[in-house]
């Protein structure tokens, strides 16, 4: 469009007879249709040149139906396509609750808030869509604080609806009263307290529409009891409008950036493309730019999938404990093209020392830093890229495509093959035919690319070592397969987001691949694996610890140890008082045979994996450029013996 074009839209949502004057007097209208709308007479102005005549049409009255509000929330879930709701039953939210009751959303009961929040996430992170949580009063919304603040950082639409004390009670500590949106306000894109009962359509549409629109992320809706419990006669036309709104409309793409961005792909010998989550939407428009200009490509955790890993051209997971190819790469490009990724610090390490001969190209014309972006606000946020795009990463990848060059890239591409050649992941077995978590992840990988599955496949993780290694040593082929929490880390989201998925995709292989840490924070959620028969495959590395921190305590604390070992309870009894099948395997020659056992039982099954601690390596110490890594052949020197502390000396602070 044109800026006159755009001008004489925006003016047409106010003054609209101007918007014509203007268009048909600069020509740009020769035969259109444009309809405004009074309030009792829709009048239809048919556009010929600049001539124009008018017919009127009577609207018709309204019908109403008289509903309470927790109804009218319902009716307007069901307008934007709700089909669950995950929650947890509470006094001041019954009435809206009370509305679902034998209706046409299913609601799933968590065992906590917080589980109820981590399985909406997860919802919304497999397929695209909404994720939608009910919880009570006071503690039922500190309780989500958590899951609301996970799905901030990790750009996760769903929309959190919590009941409220009555508004006369409201500022006097009533009882599981709590002052929700002031709580809530950094935590979400948008929140609101609905005073009003007149309110409650716009607020909801306002939520959904804030949620989806540019970068998405978590919404708060804070509903008094009384309000919820009001009855009114509402018109269906309400319900309508709900049906037709939508996210805000993405960016206007500036070509001349494209064109620039284009321009120093075409110059640069040594491109990468860095991918986050927010190309998860358009995997076949980054497939086609790699291939067709041989560009590698290396992935953020939640971009894993994007870009199929068994691709030569995947450099697979960057970062803190990505691969050492990954990183090599990164750090010897001339251009780097990230798109839906925000330069995380796990990605970059010490960011004066980040993308050196990207700089150094930047300076002579040849190359530099490409951002891709939907959220404008991460533009320098970390760093300063060459050219910004702000743009929805599909418009611009689209509009990228026919502008960049084919090329063959033999050198750089030979580089890239030889750095994952010499520097796979890898590890050191444990001796006795004992198991390490490494070893248990990639038989699983192993089962499942020897005998493919016919479903779907996803794969939830807990955060700490399992959760790194399983994005070492599962090579992902699909986007939105691997589910779990990356920005904020939160210990105990895997068993809920497993529950998520697998209510989001009844029919898919769901595999949970927990930590015993992060599983003992929420295993009371096995109760809803029970209640809703959800055929989940649980997967439970058993060391006894919290190694990951185990491992910066010894490295930067010499070997001051807190806080840090685990008294679990027998996992496989804990799962059979469930009525969940399970078993134990803690050595190599039954490993097979247990996982084949797991992945192709019917309903839901736990294994407890006792593994050997061990450490995620690569690692990127803080302070530390992408490529100072400690490698597998480090180890020893790192970790040192039983008796003593590793010879590698560690300062400054240690990893969050």
């Amino acid at each position: 469009l044109s800026g006159l074009e755009v001008l004489c839209s925006l003016r047409w949502q106010t003054k609209p007879m101007k918007a014509i004057r203007a268009l048909c007097g600069h020509g740009q209208v020769t035969r259109s249709m444009l309809k405004l709308r009074s309030a009792n007479r829709c009048h239809v102005y048919a556009l010929y040149g600049r001539s124009w005549g008018r017919q009127s049409f009577s609207s018709q009255v309204a019908a109403l139906r008289e509903l309470t509000g927790g109804e009218v929330i319902f009716n307007m879930l069901i307008e934007h396509g709700v089909d669950t709701v995950f929650g947890y039953s509470g006094g001041a939210v019954l009435p809206l609750i009370d509305a679902f009751h034998g209706k046409n959303i299913k609601w799933i009961t968590s065992a906590h808030e917080q589980c109820s929040g981590h399985s909406a996430a997860a919802y919304a992170k497999s397929t695209g869509k909404f994720g939608v949580a009910i919880v009570t009063s006071g503690p039922g919304l500190t309780n989500m604080v958590t899951p609301m603040q996970d799905a901030l950082t990790d750009g996760v639409p769903m929309v959190v609806f919590s009941g409220q004390v009555p508004t006369g009670a409201m500022g006097t500590d009533a009882f599981q009263e709590c002052p929700a949106t002031e709580i809530t306000r950094s935590c979400t894109k948008w929140n609101y307290v609905c005073l009003d009962f007149n309110q409650l359509p716009w607020a909801v549409n306002e939520a959904f529409r804030i949620a989806k629109s540019g970068r998405p992320g978590p919404c708060h809706i804070d509903l008094p009891k009384d309000i919820v419990s009001m009855s009114a006669k509402v018109p269906e036309a309400i319900f309508k409008k709900a049906s037709v709104s939508s996210a805000d409309a993405p960016p206007m793409l500036d070509m001349t950036a494209v064109q620039k961005a284009a321009d120093l792909i075409n110059k640069s010998k040594r491109p990468i493309l860095y991918v986050g989550q927010g190309a998860s939407h358009c995997p076949e428009i980054v497939s086609q730019i790699a291939h067709k200009a041989n560009i590698p490509v290396t992935t953020t955790c939640h971009g894993m999938g994007i870009f199929d890993e068994q691709d030569p051209l995947s450099m697979h997971m960057l970062g803190m404990h990505g691969a050492a190819y990954a990183n090599f790469a990164i750090q010897n490009a001339d251009c780097i093209i990230a798109v839906g990724s925000r330069f995380d610090d796990r990605t970059t390490g010490i960011v004066a020392k980040y993308a050196p001969k990207a700089r150094a190209a930047e300076k002579d014309g040849s190359g530099g830093i490409i951002h891709i972006n939907i959220d404008k606000s991460t533009f320098g946020k970390v760093l300063q890229p060459t050219v910004a795009l702000w743009a929805d990463t599909e418009h611009a990848l689209e509009a990228l495509e026919p502008l960049v060059s084919t090329n063959t890239r033999e050198e750089w591409l030979k580089q890239c093959q030889a750095w994952k050649k010499e520097h796979k992941f890898n590890y050191v077995k444990a001796p006795g035919g004992r198991l390490k978590t490494q070893q248990v992840i990639e038989a699983v990988n192993t089962h499942l690319e020897q005998k493919p599955p016919t479903k779907e496949v996803f794969v939830a993780t807990g955060v700490g070592n399992h959760q790194m290694m399983s994005c070492q040593f599962i090579r992902w082929k699909k986007p939105r397969t691997f589910i779990t929490s990356g920005s904020l880390g939160v210990m105990g989201a895997g068993l809920p987001f497993a529950i998520g998925t697998q209510v989001a995709n009844p029919d898919a292989l769901t595999i949970l691949i927990d930590g015993d840490g992060s599983f003992g924070m929420t295993n009371m959620d096995l109760q809803t694996v029970k209640r809703y028969k959800l055929p989940i495959k649980i997967a439970i590395m058993n060391d006894d610890r919290q190694q990951m921190v185990w491992i910066w305590q010894r490295l930067f604390f010499e070997g001051r140890y807190i806080s840090v070992t685990n008294d679990n309870p027998d996992f496989v009894a804990l799962a059979q008082a469930y009525g969940i099948k399970a078993v134990h395997c803690d050595n190599e020659a039954d490993l097979p045979k247990v996982i084949e056992e797991w992945l192709t039982s019917d309903g839901p099954m736990l294994v407890d994996f006792k593994v050997v601690p061990d450490i995620c390596l690569p690692m990127v110490a803080p302070g530390k450029a992408l490529d100072e890594m400690i490698l597998l052949q480090d180890r020893d020197a790192v970790l040192g013996t039983e008796e003593e502390l590793g010879s590698m000396k560690f300062e400054g602070l240690a990893p969050s």
